[in-house]
């Protein structure tokens, strides 16, 4: 169902990045940090978004990436690491930053489990018709 798939994440411990890293393993796509450089979003069909909580919410770093492109009529799924406070507002908020784009549920993992989260992406995903 998506062809061109683009994984964009911000990871201060590393474990973002490592979940991010994941999900390319699991459905392809490109790969780049919030540090690279930015690509065409209306090239792809579907784009992931992924960032820590940050004090109940996404991460500056990320809002403020997410501010600076335009993702109308993209199709987002974010995902996000966390540590003993889960997802909070991190999924509402992810819709309230992708204006004009369809926002798939947030995937919530726990930092100190994004190794053992294969299962987890793996529901995640097939729930979203990703897989």
């Amino acid at each position: 169902m998506y062809s061109k798939k683009l994984i964009v994440y911000f990871s201060k411990s590393g474990n973002t990045k490592k979940l991010a890293e994941m999900i390319q393993a699991q459905v392809g796509g490109d790969l780049l940090s919030i540090d690279d450089p930015k690509p065409d979003f209306s090239a792809y069909d579907l784009v992931f978004l992924g960032t820590p909580n940050y004090s109940a919410t996404v991460a500056p770093d990320m809002a403020a990436y997410i501010q600076s492109i335009d993702l109308t009529g993209c199709t987002v799924a974010p995902f996000c690491t966390h540590g003993m406070g889960g997802l909070q507002n991190v999924g509402e908020d992810m819709v309230k930053l992708c204006k004009g784009a369809k926002v798939f549920p947030t995937l919530p993992i726990k930092g100190v489990d994004v190794a053992e989260g294969g299962e987890k992406l793996t529901a995640w995903l097939k729930d979203n018709g990703i897989l």
